[in-house]
């Protein structure tokens, strides 16, 4: 019997006892769509992850003013200046840092001639603005030379324009005041919350921010709330390259620690280094989708288990038909071919339409994942990898659990055979 021959048989006892079939095939349609639609939510979550901390800005990390130590010394506290950051910038003293960024975040009063609001202020250095994905509404962002010089000017988010000027249009060349101090607004940032900003400290949501120059917020709105320990709230420090983030941790941290003339101290600041937390997001995705992986793994078995089961039916039932067969001349390979391919077509087609559960999961993924995050971006998706995975398993499921039906059926005795009723 060949191939095709044998395909068309067990096509035919399929049509036959359709109800049979498809109870047989359920366990392997539900675990091929568990591992197809797991793996695509995986594959999702693995992709916004990615785009998030990217928007964070690739190869940076972030210094704050925090006793990095798991001891409670009472006797150390944080220290954090704008001084380390002319120190991190000096030439030679950290030859793998490209640039640093100060922001002082804190909120205010704000008004523009009516009613007041609470925003959050940022007195920010202008690099701030080439971190991740900053983009402006309208207007510009300020200058080194205003910064430097402590000019009154502002940089207002989103929701700020909204509420106080009632759209985008319009805001810019109005005049605002923050806790009682004039700023003119030059310009509005319409960049977008990042999902995952508060795993490494930057909370707030950008359009309810105004952004200040970092001299003008630390001299005119926020002067008795800082001291000469602590003037900022954090660094964003950018490497050379990507590859050398390590590098440029490490040349900070002993820096940092020479300034601050620590010996055998912990640290009086911490580091927070996004590519580990974005590697650590990625490590639970792919645990919590292993794990889901290995549910789906068990309906797996548990469908081969009934197949197997099936097929040793099968070859009681057709007991008779094996020993007519080896009485025309088939031989045992023949029987055993004819039993195999029916498992295996009996797999494939249940792992055909688990792929299509597996798609009609991954949007139900999509749709609970965009509940969670609010961000249209993040998209569930099938992949190649996943397909070619999901058919795999289903033929190798087939072999294996039909394998023993089959050679039971191909080393039957003919006679005996012929003699079953």
């Amino acid at each position: 019997m060949s191939i095709t021959e044998a395909f068309r048989v067990a096509w035919g006892a399929m049509l036959t006892h359709k109800m049979r079939a498809l109870l047989t095939m359920l366990g392997i349609i539900i675990g091929v769509g568990a591992v197809v639609g797991m793996l695509a939510i995986g594959e999702g979550y693995s992709r916004w992850i990615d785009s998030e901390f990217t928007e964070l800005g690739v190869g940076n990390f972030y210094v704050n003013p925090q006793v990095d130590s798991d001891d409670q010394d009472e006797t150390l506290l944080p220290r954090l200046t704008s001084a380390d950051a002319a120190a991190i910038l000096a030439p030679g003293r950290a030859p793998a840092v490209e640039s640093v960024v100060i922001e002082l975040t804190r909120s205010g009063v704000v008004s523009a001639g009516g009613e007041r609001f609470i925003f959050g202020v940022k007195g920010v250095t202008p690099g701030y603005f080439n971190i991740g994905d900053q983009e402006l509404g309208d207007g510009r962002f300020f200058t080194d030379d205003e910064e430097q010089s402590g000019a009154r000017v502002a940089v207002i988010g989103r929701i700020v324009a909204e509420t106080l000027f009632g759209g985008i249009e319009g805001a810019v060349g109005q005049r605002v005041s923050i806790n009682g101090v004039p700023f003119d607004v030059i310009g509005v940032s319409v960049a977008k919350q990042s999902q995952v900003a508060g795993a490494v400290g930057r909370f707030g949501d950008p359009g309810e921010q105004l952004y200040l120059p970092y001299s003008s917020a630390r001299d005119r709105l926020f002067r008795n709330e800082i001291d000469t320990r602590v003037d900022l709230s954090s660094l964003t420090v950018k490497a050379r390259d990507p590859q050398q983030i390590d590098e440029a941790i490490r040349q900070v941290t002993e820096l940092l620690r020479e300034e601050h003339r620590l010996t055998y101290q912990p640290n009086d600041f911490s580091i927070t280094n996004p590519s580990q937390l974005a590697s650590q997001f990625r490590a639970i995705t792919v645990g919590f989708s292993a794990f889901l992986g290995t549910i789906g793994g068990i309906s797996l078995l548990v469908g081969g288990i009934g197949i197997m089961n099936i097929m040793l039916v099968s070859v009681a039932q057709r007991t008779r038909e094996i020993g007519l067969r080896k009485a025309v001349g088939a031989k045992q390979r023949d029987i055993m071919w004819q039993f195999l391919i029916e498992a295996v077509v009996l797999c494939l087609l249940g792992g055909l339409i688990g792929i299509g559960l597996g798609y009609l999961l991954s949007f139900g993924g999509t749709f609970l994942l965009y509940s969670i995050s609010q961000d249209p971006n993040i998209r569930a998706s099938v992949s190649l990898f996943s397909i070619i995975l999901a058919t795999s398993i289903s033929a190798g499921v087939g072999i294996f659990f039909g394998l023993f039906p089959a050679l039971r059926a191909a080393r039957l005795d003919p006679i005996r055979a012929l003699r079953n009723e």
